[in-house]
């Protein structure tokens, strides 16, 4: 009997790379910027409580993390509520953070 073959997701799905075969750790950043959150000890940038930024590799490209943790049996666990953005799709979203701040100064 054949197997099942899994349809490849696109990069801007709910689901990252915690419902796949495990990713290599992020390496510590080298030195931070002044005012930024200071990463945890995985390396990962702690947002608030629950949400976190990783930088990963997945098979073998890199991907910036953005996604939301539970906690099981005392580990912090990935959710399903997350992004995976590509390199080129994170260098976008930081070209446009002036034009974003300026829509937030609206509200």
């Amino acid at each position: 009997m054949p197997k099942n073959k899994k349809q490849a997701s696109s990069s801007d799905s709910d689901s990252g790379p915690e419902d796949r075969n495990p990713v290599k750790k992020a390496k510590p950043s080298e030195g931070g910027a002044a005012g930024k959150s200071d990463p945890t000890d995985d390396g990962s940038i702690q947002l608030d409580k629950n949400r976190k930024i990783t930088v990963r590799e997945f098979k073998g490209k890199v991907y910036v993390d953005i996604r939301e943790f539970y906690e099981k049996d005392g580990k912090q666990l990935p959710g399903k509520k997350g992004i995976s953005l590509s390199g080129a799709q994170w260098k976008k979203l930081l070209e446009s953070a002036d034009e974003i701040n300026e829509k937030l100064k609206q509200f």
